[in-house]
């Protein structure tokens, strides 16, 4: 039987339109502006509607993998399927008006084309502030020895995500995590998002945000509260260091401690090999 793809299964249809996708990468304000347009009316997608709706990481993860990666890079039951597109995304997003952070971001030029009538919102931040920020966060947990143990044998309840973070960087920059690679994958992203979307289409939000020219862009009425400015950083290092003691935990009791005990009993087989084998003949021989 030929392979299919996971989201082939799935029947869900686009039930409102989208209307606004907000293509710059994590952590350039991507949850404050979740946040505003939350206020101003819409139902944005965010990386944590994935996380709080696991069944959706696999396809995500598929979707990365079969849009991007040459059959080569991809597991072996998704070689030679097709990349997702707009009956794919509506399945996905469809009950979402509104996109921000990843995985959207890494799908930039699918969005764009499948919804071609949505407005461009385009975060950005400084390199250097940004790679800060990347580097006591994501990038950081995606470099811990534990997580590339957890990642490569897929073990805990927290593989499937780092698996499926580590594959969008793969797209994203190669998993280089310092210039001048990391960089270049980042002003690379921005100029390919300027370059492809009409100027009337695209909104440059960032880094100082404001209410006014994004309320400008998308044709509301400025909100009298203040914009909002979500920092996210002390949640995610919180988030972070819960994920790294459950994946300890984990190791430690499923991994470590039988494997210790495996070990301890088949030495002690070993040193004692004589006085079992001849127990062993004594029962025997009854």
């Amino acid at each position: 039987m030929a392979n299919a793809r996971l989201i082939d299964a799935d029947d869900r249809k686009r039930k409102i339109p989208m209307r606004v996708l907000v293509l710059g990468m994590c952590r350039t304000g991507t949850s404050s502006i979740a946040e505003a347009l939350t206020k101003l009316g819409y139902n944005p997608h965010h990386m944590t509607s994935v996380m709080a709706d696991r069944s959706q990481i696999p396809l995500w993860h598929e979707a990365a993998n079969v849009t991007f990666l040459p059959d080569s890079e991809r597991p072996t039951h998704l070689r030679g399927l097709p990349p997702y597109g707009r009956a794919e995304f509506d399945k996905l997003l469809g009950d979402y008006d509104a996109v921000t952070d990843l995985p959207s971001a890494l799908f930039w030029k699918q969005l764009i084309e499948a919804y071609p009538d949505a407005k461009v919102v385009l975060t950005n931040r400084k390199y250097e502030d940004w790679e800060r920020s990347m580097n006591t966060s994501i990038w950081m947990m995606l470099q811990w020895k534990l997580t590339t143990f957890i990642r490569t044998f897929n073990l805990t309840p927290m593989a499937p995500m780092v698996r499926m973070v580590h594959t969008f960087f793969k797209v994203h920059n190669g998993n280089h995590y310092k210039p001048p690679e990391s960089k270049a994958a980042y002003e690379r992203h921005y100029d390919n998002i300027r370059n492809f979307v009409p100027k009337e289409r695209l909104l440059e939000f960032g880094p100082q945000f404001t209410w006014e020219p994004l309320c400008e862009f998308l044709e509301h009425k400025v909100p009298e509260e203040p914009y909002p400015r979500l920092n996210d950083s002390k949640m995610m290092r919180v988030r972070l260091d819960d994920g790294y003691k459950m994946m300890s935990m984990f190791v430690l009791l499923k991994v470590v401690l039988p494997g210790a005990a495996v070990a301890g009993l088949a030495a002690a087989s070993y040193l004692c090999r004589d006085s079992i084998w001849d127990y062993v003949m004594k029962f025997r021989r009854g």
